[in-house]
């Protein structure tokens, strides 16, 4: 058995390491591979840190896709060994499809998330959300999850049709390779960073977050002036991840700035 104060204590998301402790445990006790709600990858990576010590319990993380953000987390004894195989099979999600005209009303991914969640889908249980232009958005959530059925289904003003597709059936973002950047900024500010890291211009950045479309260690970000540390991780709506790595001023008063992009 797991102790809960030992994991507990040095973690920032506690109902979320309580959580996985709850669910290691299950697999523990049952020989069954047992499966986390969705985190984000911030979080996982976080709560993941002291378990992959662990010598009995064995961990595998998969959201529906490769390289998914938002993915749960399996847990199983290492003396199972099951194959990748067989725990892409023991994931319990299912695709979903909103289809409308947003030509004229765009809506971003936290529309969509909303969407599901004012219509009966806990917001544990939904994974990632992707945009597919002017034409809605598709989606991971549990399988056990359902939108709550009425004869229209609005999402701000446009009419949406709902539909459940298979995982295979989805079209999901454009796998991306992992690559280091290097960029020397003015400042540590994240719009300077953000554009560094995403290749993008700052006054573009500086749109993005007005609607609400970048967001600093999961949290929505509000204002282009906020200062950045190692370690912070930026996420820009269907552009991937930014990690920084490294910081350090130069003898000119610039800085230096490693980057992981994902």
């Amino acid at each position: 058995m797991i102790n809960l104060k030992d994991f507990e204590k040095a973690c920032l998301y506690k109902s979320e390491i309580r959580h996985l402790i709850e669910i290691s445990n299950l697999a523990y006790k049952t020989w069954e591979i047992c499966w986390t709600n969705f985190f984000p990858y911030y979080i996982r990576e976080e709560i993941l840190k002291e378990f992959r010590n662990l010598s009995d319990l064995s961990y595998f993380v998969y959201g529906g896709y490769v390289n998914a953000d938002r993915a749960k987390i399996a847990c199983f004894r290492k003396s199972i060994e099951p194959s990748t195989t067989d725990l892409i099979l023991s994931f319990a999600g299912r695709g979903i499809n909103i289809s409308g005209n947003f030509l004229f009303d765009n809506a971003s991914q936290d529309d969509f998330r909303n969407f599901f969640i004012n219509h009966g889908v806990n917001k544990n249980m939904i994974g990632d959300i992707w945009t597919l232009g002017e034409r809605g958005a598709q989606g991971i959530i549990e399988y056990n999850q359902d939108i709550k059925k009425q004869n229209k289904y609005l999402l701000r003003d446009v009419e949406v049709t709902v539909n459940y597709i298979d995982l295979t059936e989805l079209r999901t973002p454009i796998e991306r390779v992992s690559k280091f950047i290097n960029s020397v900024e003015a400042s540590t500010r994240i719009d300077a960073i953000a554009s560094a890291g995403f290749r993008i211009s700052r006054s573009k950045i500086i749109d993005k977050i007005k609607n609400g479309l970048l967001y600093l260690n999961g949290l929505k970000v509000n204002k282009s002036t906020i200062n950045l540390k190692v370690g912070d991780k930026i996420r820009f709506e269907n552009k991937g991840c930014i990690e920084i790595l490294e910081m350090e001023k130069t003898k000119r008063e610039r800085w230096k700035i490693k980057l992981l992009k994902k």
